[in-house]
């Protein structure tokens, strides 16, 4: 079996269909030991109950053999609570805009490299250079080099998030980066500490360190380093792989990409935003999550799809299908800017909603709005321009734009 034809089996489109159907016939069906949920109201019920369905079992191995423990792989324990909200502390009020710009900055200049020949790749010329070089002036963490941030943030989100079936090449290519990002992640936050007295540096980073010298503010280098490790892992290929298919689904409706582009260039940025996620909604870079349930549950109660799910059950919620759901979304099937945000389910819900989710809603419309002023902004021709992967992340898009 080719791996165009399973891609084509487990994609957005096909998944969009089938998840329509269930919908309306098997809103919830069982399907051996697992559960597939598809209506927004059930899904948002799953993820937003925590203290049935959790993610230790999923994750917490994972992310233990590659960053190190991590709060997005844990429940909601103390230890969750005191890192994370430090984690979220280093985060300042102030920072979005400085993202924002920092974004913008990197993302023009990625692109007056491209005007004179008027093509570009938005994956590897344009979403993940952009990604690693927040994780570099944001987060601190610049690594040897872009070229090995990116081996490196790719195969351990890959075998953390997207190796379900435990393939042993991905794991295998995952434990290796993982030893090498340890190794580098301690030599970094050795010298960070060792210029805290005499620098002037003021990265995420660079931030925790400091928040050392309050007890209640402090991790430990090795909570440091994991907690970095598993937010940059998360970053990069996230925000290239949401902004690439979002570049693909607009273009693939002219209408859309024209407005879209008339709104770059008047500086609408929050037009341009609504057409990120609308896109989006179409192929989400996370169309499923998975929890597993705690103890036997009655999802959907007085309902007629109510189901009861015993205690140990994989659950999948589909997120691409509540973003469907005419229940919360008026015409789901056509593509319209005027949806109210809280339908959009892209980063999750409840207490695993993905670190980045502010971050991300800055950065993808931003970047999206370079790349949209430039003009005659079309799919390059043949295969060009028709998306390529590796394994389960975009890898390749090229477009061409009249240069100059």
């Amino acid at each position: 079996m080719s791996s165009r034809f399973v891609r084509w089996l487990t994609g957005a489109d096909m998944q969009r269909a089938v998840f329509g159907f269930m919908r309306q016939h098997h809103p919830n069906m069982r399907l051996g030991k697992r559960v597939l949920v598809t209506r927004a109201e059930d899904v948002n019920e799953v993820l937003k109950t925590d203290a049935v369905f959790g993610v230790t079992e999923i994750y917490a191995e994972r992310m233990e053999r590659t960053t190190g423990a991590f709060f997005l792989g844990m429940e909601n324990t103390p230890q969750y609570q005191r890192e994370a909200a430090i984690s979220r502390k280093a985060v300042h009020p102030g920072d979005m805009e400085q993202i924002r710009s920092m974004a913008r900055e990197h993302a023009e200049q990625l692109i007056a490299l491209a005007r004179p020949t008027g093509r570009l790749d938005v994956v590897n010329g344009l979403a993940r250079p952009v990604a690693v070089g927040m994780v570099d002036r944001f987060f601190g963490v610049p690594g040897p080099d872009p070229e090995t941030m990116k081996r490196w943030m790719r195969v351990i989100f890959w075998d953390i998030f997207l190796n379900p079936g435990n393939g042993a090449d991905v794991t295998a290519r995952a434990k290796e980066a993982s030893a090498e990002l340890k190794r580098y992640m301690e030599g970094l936050i050795t010298q960070r500490k060792a210029g805290l007295a005499t620098e002037s540096r003021d990265d995420f980073v660079t931030r925790l360190l400091r928040m050392q010298e309050d007890e209640t503010t402090r991790l430990d280098d090795d909570a440091v380093r994991r907690n970095v490790g598993g937010i940059i892992v998360g970053a990069v290929d996230t925000t290239s792989k949401a902004l690439a298919q979002l570049v693909n689904e607009l273009l693939e409706r002219p209408e859309a990409l024209g407005e879209a582009q008339n709104a770059a260039r008047a500086g609408d940025t929050a037009r341009v935003a609504a057409h990120a996620f609308e896109a989006l909604r179409f192929d989400p870079h996370n169309p499923l999550l998975m929890r597993t349930c705690h103890e036997d549950y009655v999802l959907a109660r007085g309902t007629d799809r109510e189901m009861r799910i015993p205690k140990g059950t994989l659950v999948i919620a589909s997120t691409l299908s509540a973003m469907f759901d005419p229940a919360v979304m008026q015409h789901p099937d056509e593509y319209r800017v005027d949806r109210p945000p809280q339908g959009y389910m892209h980063f999750g819900r409840g207490l695993h909603t993905c670190y980045g989710e502010r971050i991300n809603h800055l950065v993808l419309p931003e970047v999206l709005g370079c790349l949209l002023r430039l003009r005659n902004l079309r799919r390059a021709p043949g295969g060009e321009g028709r998306m390529r992967f590796e394994g389960p992340f975009p890898d390749r898009l090229m477009v061409e734009f009249d240069a100059g």
